[in-house]
């Protein structure tokens, strides 16, 4: 049988769940900031706030005078941190993902004997997090202040919508065509749209809150779609739809590229779009559809398809930056695209 054990939740909660619960971990703090890693080795910070505390000061609450049921990790004695996963250890068969926060200065001897207090306490592990000058700290309370200044424009497109709302709403539905190694397929897409607030106040603008795929399409692939339409749906409504539609444009299968819409060259041509997978190719077709919608011309291609449509082949060489086509070649010295004729990097 599976042994029980209690996951760390800290970054689960924070992606999923707003910042709601962090299981048996306390909040670490009422507002912070959060430092992240990114792939160049830079660090970009995060503001956050708890969702507790938050929806409190929503509430008229004092948050400068807390009641003091309001507790987080900072606030308590590493003894605390300990008694409670003492309290929890007999019921888990491994061990306990829960840290024990403590202060920069605090004293070696009493950082050692914390170590000594979980053995006796039976704990099958022991976390614990000592900030440092030398490699710095992850979460940081110095600057939270200052994220938490009052924003003089909200964008509605950003804003969390918490669920559908009741009724009808104007909706978009379109025929997606594209080809595969097993050739021309098809899906249909339904889109809803939410009339929100300008950010001035001054009007209304359409915000694409839910996709959809009808039922009887039930190709192996098309299940995966009709999956991630419901994930996109809760992205669209949670205020970062942009950035889950990049993310899905850079899925990647190993069933061969796939073809949808055109790319228009600088001369006015279309060549067909390649994209690394239906996953990618529909998140296409979703961001042609709301720009359409938006009445401004995509920026990643032409919607429409091209005349003559045939089965993709693989195709050898590097992905073109312009139509996607994994046909970059080498020639006279430059990356040349043997698709859409694109020129790139020389030397």
């Amino acid at each position: 049988s599976h042994l029980l054990s209690i996951a760390p939740t800290g970054t689960v909660s924070l992606a999923f769940a707003d910042n709601a619960s962090n299981g048996i971990e306390p909040p670490f703090s009422w507002m912070y900031r959060r430092k992240k890693r990114e792939a160049d080795g830079s660090t970009t910070d995060y503001a956050v706030e708890d969702h507790a505390w938050r929806l409190y000061r929503e509430l008229g609450g004092d948050v400068a005078h807390l009641p003091e049921y309001f507790v987080n990790a900072l606030s308590m004695p590493a003894a605390d941190h300990l008694a409670m996963m003492e309290a929890v250890q007999p019921f888990v068969d491994t061990a306990i993902s829960k840290t024990v926060n403590v202060p920069a200065d605090y004293p070696y001897d009493d950082f050692k004997n914390l170590y000594q207090q979980a053995w006796r306490a039976q704990l099958k592990g022991l976390a614990t997090y000592r900030p440092n000058a030398i490699l710095g700290s992850v979460l940081d309370t110095g600057a939270a202040p200052e994220a938490a200044a009052p924003v003089t424009a909200v964008d509605p497109m950003r804003t969390v919508i918490e669920s559908r709302p009741k009724g009808a709403l104007p909706a978009v539905a379109d025929k997606i065509e594209y080809w595969t190694q097993e050739g021309h397929q098809t899906l249909y897409l339904l889109v809803s749209f939410l009339p929100v607030p300008t950010a001035d106040g001054q009007g209304t603008v359409e915000r694409a809150i839910e996709f959809f795929m009808p039922v009887g399409q039930s190709s192996e692939s098309q299940q995966w779609v009709s999956s991630s339409m419901r994930l996109l749906s809760l992205a669209a409504r949670g205020g970062f739809l942009e950035r889950a539609l990049r993310d899905m444009r850079k899925v990647v299968w190993d069933r061969g590229p796939v073809r949808m819409g055109t790319h228009q060259k600088a001369d006015g041509t279309h060549v067909p779009m390649w994209h690394d997978s239906v996953v990618a190719a529909i998140a296409y077709a979703v961001q042609t559809l709301i720009a359409q919608r938006a009445g401004v011309t995509p920026s990643s291609g032409h919607p429409s398809p091209v005349v003559v449509q045939a089965t993709p082949g693989m195709m050898p060489g590097k992905k073109c930056g312009e139509c996607g086509a994994h046909a970059v070649i080498r020639k006279d010295g430059c990356d040349h695209c043997t698709q859409c004729g694109h020129l790139g990097v020389c030397g």
